[in-house]
């Protein structure tokens, strides 16, 4: 007679003291079958891909999706891909918000950003982003009616020491279409185009085609929000003169 014989008594103290390993052996296969396709999943090269990074805290992937689509069959057909990332606004309180971009732009993982204008300068000082001045004087990016001067940036050459002025962003103030389309806060933003984008010809096409879209009215919530922001014009009460003083 088998001495080992399984009971239900036996099987409930096994499960009872061992059920944490078949747990721990399932998740752990669980999370190796999906780190198998991860690494073996198809990602388009990046000259068949356009990827557009945007700080903002309201933009939201199935605004990105419903926007890009239309101007990516337009102005980029032949890409297999056009995607965007949402990278959230840096804080104080936050010092990996910080990392997280820069660890991103060291990667060439993104061709364009939309970040705020003090985020853009900081960068664009340091040679994170390409002179945009040929491509507007040529047409190749139309920036008619966008005041560009706070985009013009000066830069110094640490191997000549020479200095650079050039334009290295579109500033996105007037850019409503942008508000209405992707609820993104235009106000203070700016757009540009990164040095290491591995395909900078259809990035800047792309890049174009967002400009494009972007332009459009004010809305009207913000047209009353920054008139009830705007001081009430306070009447002046002209100074008695002296004359009239003297005959009182």
């Amino acid at each position: 007679m088998v001495k080992d014989r399984l009971t239900a008594a036996k099987l409930r103290n096994h499960i009872a003291y061992d059920l944490w390993k078949y747990v721990l052996l399932v998740v752990g296969v669980w999370f190796g079958v999906d780190l198998l396709f991860a690494q073996t999943a198809y990602r388009s090269p990046q000259d068949k891909r356009v990827d557009v990074c945007i700080m903002s805290a309201t933009v939201t992937d199935e605004l990105m999706n419903s926007f890009f689509e239309p101007l990516w069959q337009s102005a980029v057909p032949e890409m297999e891909l056009v995607e965007g990332s949402i990278l959230f606004p840096i804080s104080e309180n936050d010092p990996y918000s910080g990392m997280a971009l820069m660890t991103r732009m060291a990667a060439g993982d993104g061709d364009i950003y939309l970040l705020p204008a003090d985020q853009f300068k900081a960068l664009a000082t340091q040679g994170w982003f390409i002179p945009l001045d040929d491509l507007v004087e040529n047409g190749t990016i139309n920036a008619e009616g966008v005041a560009l001067d706070s985009c013009r940036l000066t830069v110094v050459d640490e191997e000549t020491k020479q200095a650079y002025t050039h334009l290295y962003g579109i500033p996105t103030d007037s850019l409503f279409g942008l508000m209405d389309g992707l609820q993104y806060d235009n106000r203070g933003g700016v757009m540009c185009v990164a040095t290491n984008s591995m395909n900078e010809e259809n990035a800047v096409r792309f890049f174009n085609a967002l400009l494009q879209a972007g332009r459009g009215e004010m809305p009207e919530w913000l047209k009353e929000a920054r008139q009830e922001e705007a001081p009430e014009a306070q009447p002046t009460q002209a100074p008695e003169s002296a004359s009239g003083e003297a005959a009182n």
